[in-house]
Order: structure tokens, then C-alpha cells, then sequence
């Protein structure tokens, strides 16, 4: 198997997508917490914000390398992807049972990326020997 399955490659742009989401979200956070109104408990907020923006810069950075890496990488990065594919999933049903229904869309990526990257044609190419 010498070019990448359509099945990696979707799991990839999801997963740069998701990447990018998250980079969004965690500047958001930031802003937030350098825009915020201090008073009695202020401070607590602007670290609660900024403890969720490392989280999700965490998250951002973990996504986008293990996208960049599927081109050539082993298990670990198959691995990694359903890591992260659980990771979403989690937090997002999470999400829509606390907040909102547009937390669907995170569960459907998540799930996306977790069944996909668990199929035997991604076991395969992430199996296959390297050069």
C-alpha cells in the first residue's frame, strides 16, 4: 500500500480541522480572561480561563501533530488519533448534555475520527513496514 486510504486521509483533515477549532476556542478563552473584570472573584475566573485555554492549546497542538504525522507514522499515531478521537467524544457529550445540542457536531467528529482510524484499511497502512 503505497498511497495513503481515502479512510486516513478524511481522518486527517478532521483532525486539522478539529485543530483548528480548538485553537480558536482557546484564544477565545484568552481574550476573555485579559478582558474580564476583576473583582472578588475575578482572579479565580481569570485562571479558570486560562487553565481551560492551556487545555485546549494542549488538545489543539496534540491534534494537528498526530494529523501531520499519519503520512508516515506507526501505531503510535494511530493510537493517537483514537486518543484524541475519545478525548473529543468525551468532552463533547459532556458538552451536549450540559449546554447545548451544538455539541453534536464535536460527538460526530469524535466518533468519526475514533471508528475510522480503528477500521482495517487505517490498521493497515499504519502497519505496513517503513523505509
Amino acid at each position: 500500500m503505497n498511497q495513503m486510504p481515502g479512510t486516513v486521509r478524511s481522518v486527517r483533515a478532521v483532525l486539522l480541522g478539529v485543530g483548528t477549532v480548538s485553537v480558536i476556542a482557546a484564544l477565545g478563552f484568552v481574550v476573555a480572561a485579559a478582558t474580564l473584570e476583576t473583582g472578588a472573584l475575578g482572579v479565580i475566573i481569570v485562571g479558570l480561563f486560562l487553565i481551560a485555554a492551556l487545555l485546549l492549546g494542549m488538545f489543539a497542538s496534540a491534534a494537528i501533530v498526530i494529523a501531520s504525522k499519519s503520512t508516515g507514522g506507526g501505531q503510535g499515531v494511530r493510537i493517537g488519533a483514537v486518543a484524541i478521537g475519545s478525548l473529543l467524544t468525551l468532552g463533547s457529550v459532556i458538552g451536549l448534555l450540559v449546554h447545548s445540542g451544538a455539541w453534536g457536531v464535536g460527538v460526530a467528529a469524535g466518533l468519526y475520527v475514533t471508528v475510522l482510524s480503528t477500521g482495517d484499511t487505517s490498521r493497515d497502512w499504519f502497519d505496513r513496514p517503513r523505509q
